[in-house]
């Protein structure tokens, strides 16, 4: 494009952009909002329109050949010539042909700043329709904001929970845009994901659309799952810093150029999937079907995120990291890591996981590359000096190390809560062992419900019976007695449990302990309490007295404080004032420093059975090597 029609083009988006949000500010359904909620506010009309207006200027976007071109092949490859870009091409087939008689809402997994790029590439070169992208104005500096939002980029506050007036501006052009069946594309999560796994979903912007349609403001709309993981990640190293306690980096033009300079290096691939569709309008029929509660907004996201997860690929590198991650800083030979990997690719194979070239890792010289591109992106170090090279997390970069192995974690979850529920009864010869590993089992599974995208109860169940299935064909007849049970821990082809589950049990600790420590009437500020989980957090891991470095994560202490609240455990309620009082309608209950204690006693418990099963685990590897005088083997 000549340069010297840049100022001409800026003006038509400018103008355009204007024309749209008068467009929208006009219509019957947006002028009746604005007088409820005059009313609502006790505002003038008048006034509650014009600052409506004014949000709306800021927030819509219009889709200019000119600056979509700038975005693609200015901006885009900047963010995304670090990866090849590995896509599920029958399923991008499949929603082009949806697209004809339905509006698409996008809705991906948010990794690295790349994502927006890696997915309008794949829609453009595939023929589908652009989108409407929602993000955060952080991204509003020029010149990437000024591209962004005259390419289809639908810039808003980061925050905007108590302004009445923008909530409607975002509510309205949402409805709108599905009104006029425009395709959106926005990340629940609300942010990148530090840890490698999905966040918890946001769901206020889904909420609009649900509005939007049982009010009749739109049909339909398909929501798309979409998983996008990476090989690896350049910027993963700062992010693993920021989760750590780092100030965050402010976005702007030195920023931007900076990003641009890391992604020069090429470092692997960057694997898209979609998950099926799901109907917001059938999702929503299903909710008055089933009755309050069975399809709400929650569940919907919940539905989505369940979807991603069902088709994010187990990767080379997540199963690399998970081996090297459980065994405490020691350095392993490649035949040792191979030995960890092998069993883990039966398993995937066994269960039909999706992956991506994992046939690699079957062979010594597959898993040495695996290990050597980990090697040449600082995450892993090689030592070679000695009579056989051996290899390691590098120091301080296990957090990023998680980031990759948790891209799959979720594919193990379930048998490292099977493991653990075997094991509580092979401590002891119990009467009714069965019901005492459903009581462990659905007992992880309410600790860790922030953090996974369990299945409801029935399901779930039905889940634990086919992990005991894989774990031995013959399970039920082995596990009758606790000596059988034993046996079947110590003759597992591979125990995960430790390496799975011991760096978020061990974060969720460090929120119970600091909780415990803090005065019952006192009122939780849940930044400051981070903040001390942080600092805590470090010196225990130094102090050996938790064993994974990565147990120190912001977002990982963010749900346990979650969880806490479920629980009733932060601020004194009147529920738990009435505790504290010793209130006769409470006979019995602990008050709230007990429940505290209670809550911190619990996950200590489980911490040490992880221990215990990463004991189990070196037995098994002992006698498995060991040498005999007969066999000399």
């Amino acid at each position: 494009m000549n340069p010297m029609n840049l100022n001409p083009v800026v003006a038509a988006t400018l103008i355009q952009r204007r024309h749209v949000a008068r467009q929208v500010s006009k219509s019957p359904r947006f002028v009746g909002q604005i007088e409820k909620l005059a009313k609502q506010l006790k505002l003038p009309v008048d006034k509650v329109a014009a600052e409506a207006l004014k949000g709306l200027e800021e927030i819509v976007t219009v889709q200019s050949p000119a600056f979509a071109a700038m975005f693609d092949y200015g901006l885009g490859p900047l963010h995304t010539r670090a990866w090849t870009v590995d896509a599920d091409l029958d399923a991008l087939a499949n929603l082009k042909k949806l697209n004809e008689t339905n509006a698409l809402v996008y809705l991906p997994t948010h990794r690295s700043y790349a994502d927006a790029f890696i997915l309008s590439r794949l829609l453009r070169d595939n023929g589908l329709a652009r989108n409407h992208i929602l993000g955060g104005n952080n991204l509003g500096f020029w010149p990437l904001g000024t591209i962004i939002r005259r390419a289809g980029g639908i810039l808003i506050r980061r925050s905007f929970q108590d302004d009445e007036i923008y909530k409607l501006v975002v509510r309205e052009y949402l409805a709108w845009l599905a009104s006029q069946r425009k395709n959106l594309e926005w990340y629940m999560e609300g942010g990148r994901s530090r840890t490698g796994k999905l966040r918890p979903p946001k769901y206020g912007l889904l909420s609009y659309l649900v509005s939007a349609i049982e009010s009749g403001g739109a049909d339909d709309m398909l929501l798309v799952p979409v998983s996008t993981t990476y090989d690896q990640m350049h910027e993963i190293g700062v992010m693993a810093a920021e989760e750590a306690g780092a100030a965050k980096a402010k976005e702007n033009l030195l920023w931007l150029a900076g990003y641009a300079r890391t992604q020069q290096k090429l470092i692997g691939n960057a694997y898209v999937r979609f998950g099926e569709p799901l109907s917001l309008k059938e999702a929503l029929a299903r909710a008055d079907a089933d009755g309050p509660g069975k399809w709400t907004v929650a569940k919907i996201a919940f539905e989505v995120f369940q979807r991603i997860n069902r088709v994010t690929p187990v990767t080379a590198n997540a199963l690399v990291t998970l081996a090297l991650l459980g065994v405490r800083d020691r350095a392993l030979t490649l035949d040792e890591v191979l030995e960890l990997v092998l069993p883990l690719l039966d398993y995937a194979e066994a269960r039909g996981l999706p992956s991506t070239h994992l046939e690699d890792l079957q062979t010594r010289e597959g898993v040495e590359a695996t290990l050597g591109s980990l090697v040449d992106g600082g995450v892993i170090s090689r030592y070679d000096a000695g009579i056989e090279v051996v290899y390691a997390i590098e120091p301080g970069q296990h957090s990023v190390a998680a980031f990759y192995r948790n891209s799959a974690v979720h594919w193990f979850i379930n048998r490292a809560i099977f493991e653990v529920a075997l094991l509580d009864t092979s401590m002891e010869d119990l009467t009714g062992p069965l019901e005492r590993a459903w009581q462990s089992a659905f007992a992880l599974r309410d600790l860790l419900k922030f953090d996974f995208f369990f299945s409801d109860k029935a399901a779930y169940r039905e889940e634990q019976k086919a992990e005991s299935r894989l774990f031995d064909a013959k399970f039920r007849q082995r596990a009758v007695t606790v000596e059988g049970r034993k046996a079947l821990l110590l003759g597992a082809p591979f125990l995960i449990a430790h390496r799975v589950l011991t760096p978020f049990i061990e974060a969720y600790y460090i929120v119970a302990d600091r909780l415990a420590a803090q005065a019952a009437d006192a009122k939780i500020d849940k930044k400051k309490l981070t903040e001390e989980c942080v600092k805590v957090g470090r010196q225990y891991v130094l102090q050996k007295r938790l064993s994974s470095p990565e147990c120190v994560s912001r977002e990982v202490f963010g749900n346990a404080l979650s969880l806490a609240a479920n629980r009733d455990l932060l601020n004194a309620t009147p529920r738990s004032e009435k505790r504290l009082r010793g209130d006769p309608d409470q006979p019995g209950v602990p008050d709230l420093a007990g429940r505290r204690r209670a809550f911190a006693d619990e996950l200590a418990s489980v911490v040490e059975r992880l221990a215990a099963i990463e004991k189990l685990d070196q037995a098994r590897h002992a006698a498995a090597h060991a040498v005999t005088p007969e066999t000399g083997s």
